[in-house]
């Protein structure tokens, strides 16, 4: 690569162990533009001017110095050594240095390169990079905490820039100007400008899974570089596991309870709780991950399904260190579960429940083994599907219901999920049942008149519907006025048709529905809609 001075635009800056690239900090339009920034030698500022251009030569180049966001030009230098690019050669990316810079205050200023001025075929390039006008900058940085932690995972890195005003010679703060910075292992980069105090601030965060290593902040400014290296402190992470110890028998696709908790060594040196996943498994794909909550209690379990040693041991992260895994043996696991007791019910509104006991047929289990059901739902010449599962211990009744609604007479059973033990299928079902034809009349009548409920009320046999006689009819309301209830006013009884009718008095707005709820077993209840008379 071509070079005129030891500075380039591309700004190489270095320390006692490091050589640093400094991008550019300047919107580009194509590969054509020319590069601009800053040097500095013996007390005095240069703009230099990287050629990147085949359509002009640099003798032709006129660097116009201004202020951002202002077209006004405040200063106009030409570059020197221009005379040593030879006609024959492009000069392309070769370095060339302007005349002095002279600006009324110091300040970071924009340059735009002219090339040709003022001829019919002039090119003009802005916003090409920035002239810093301040001698002798002095960068400083520090940091909000002298390392990264799992209680300090938020690095503030903040600094300060002052420079020689280079018309007065008074040292003040460099405001306004671009600092580049880059930051190891989060991957962080970019510019940061200075406030009116010549002041900023950085931010970066890290995480588990950050690498566990020094990492490093860099700061770079024209010719200054520092740096500032935390390194990552791990935490002691302890794991107590209560039970199980030593070795467990349990039945086959049991769940044996997992206790425990989780802490770790705060950077203050006292113990504190820790919200942390774990692993419980015999180290395979199959392992199961739970975690502990925010007071470090772990309340788990695992699924037998084979002997072995199983261990149970914090995940690996990068804020701790690992402590030793808690491991018990799991004895040859039998396959002795049962279901007993079982009894299915259905209710009149299709709610399915229920009741047995979880047990073995021979052997023991520590105590609070459990394990998962699943009520399984079957339709008339379909296949078994799960409703959904709810946890049962061993040695203990239960009584559970299912989320899905019963109909006129599907199969459903019992099945112990990781044991393939099933109850015996069970058909539960009842009559549909349905209030239809329902109201209240007549609309919109006076106060004191006389209102009438009727309807009819059906059932299904089979595929067909039927009048069903001899039913009691409860008539409920509802008032207008907020936070009203639902009451019942009265009752009536079908006629051998399914029909009914009941009259009443007229007394305030609100809501009429008529119930069938005093059901028999063999009948689901049936609520019909909801009719709002307007009373004047």
């Amino acid at each position: 690569m071509k070079k005129f001075t030891a500075v380039l635009a591309t700004s190489l800056v270095a320390s006692s162990a490091t050589l640093i690239a400094v991008p550019a900090a300047h919107a580009g339009d194509g590969d054509s533009r020319g590069r601009t920034e800053t040097v500095q030698e013996g007390g005095k500022i240069y703009a230099s001017y990287e050629h990147m251009s085949s359509g002009f030569r640099p003798e032709d180049v006129t660097l116009k110095i201004h202020e951002k966001n202002k077209s006004e030009v405040l200063a106009s230098v030409r570059l020197e050594g221009t005379d040593k690019c030879s006609a024959t050669s492009d000069c392309y990316e070769s370095v060339f240095r302007s005349e002095p810079v002279t600006l009324p205050a110091m300040g970071s200023y924009v340059i735009d390169v002219v090339a040709r001025e003022g001829q019919s075929n002039e090119v003009v390039q802005h916003s090409t990079g920035y002239l810093n006008y301040g001698l002798n900058p002095k960068l400083t940085i520090s940091s909000n905490h002298p390392w990264v932690s799992y209680d300090n995972p938020t690095i503030k890195v903040s600094g300060s820039l002052v420079a020689e005003d280079p018309n007065t010679h008074e040292v003040k703060p460099f405001t306004g100007v671009g600092i580049y910075y880059r930051a190891r292992d989060t991957h962080g980069e970019g510019w940061v400008w200075t406030n009116d105090a010549g002041r900023f601030t950085t931010t970066e965060y890290y995480n588990e899974y950050s690498p566990a290593t020094t990492t490093k902040f860099e700061y770079m400014f024209d010719e200054q570089y520092e740096s500032l290296s935390l390194p990552f402190r791990k935490q002691e992470l302890k794991l107590k596991v209560d039970t199980p110890t030593g070795t467990v028998t349990a039945p086959y696709g049991s769940e044996i309870p997992i206790r425990g908790k989780l802490t770790r060594i705060a950077d203050d040196g006292t113990e504190k709780p820790v919200a942390k996943e774990v692993r419980i498994g015999t180290g395979s794909s199959t392992d199961t991950i739970a975690a502990s909550g925010q007071d470090g209690v772990l309340a788990t379990g695992y699924t037998v399904k084979q002997s072995g040693q199983v261990s149970v041991r914090p995940t690996e992260s990068n804020w701790f260190t690992a402590p030793a895994p808690h491991s018990f043996t799991v004895a040859r696991p039998s396959r002795t579960s049962k279901l007993s007791n079982v009894e299915g019910k259905v209710d009149k509104y299709r709610k399915v429940t229920f009741t047995g006991k979880l047990g073995v047929t021979e052997g023991s289990y520590p105590a609070g083994t459990k394990a998962k059901i699943s009520i399984d739902y079957r339709p008339t010449g379909g296949s078994w599907t799960s409703t959904g599962t709810f946890d049962a211990a061993y040695g203990a009744s239960f009584k559970a219901s299912s989320s899905k609604k019963a109909d006129s007479g599907a199969e459903w059973r019992l099945r112990i999920v990781n044991a393939g033990v099933d109850s015996a299928g069970v058909k539960l079902g009842r009559k549909y049942t349905k209030v239809w034809n329902d109201g209240v009349s007549p609309e919109g009548v006076r106060k004191g008149s006389t209102l009438t409920a009727k309807g009819g009320l059906m059932q299904k046999s089979g595929s067909t519907w039927r009048p069903y006689a001899g039913q009691k009819i409860r008539v409920w309301f509802k008032a207008k006025a907020a936070g009203s209830a639902w009451k019942e006013l009265g009752s009536t009884k079908t006629l051998s048709d399914g029909t009914f009718s009941k009259k009443f008095t007229a007394k305030q707005d609100g809501t009429w529905q008529m119930r069938y709820t005093d059901t028999v077993s063999t009948h689901y209840a049936d609520y019909g809609t909801e009719d709002y008379v307007d009373v004047r």
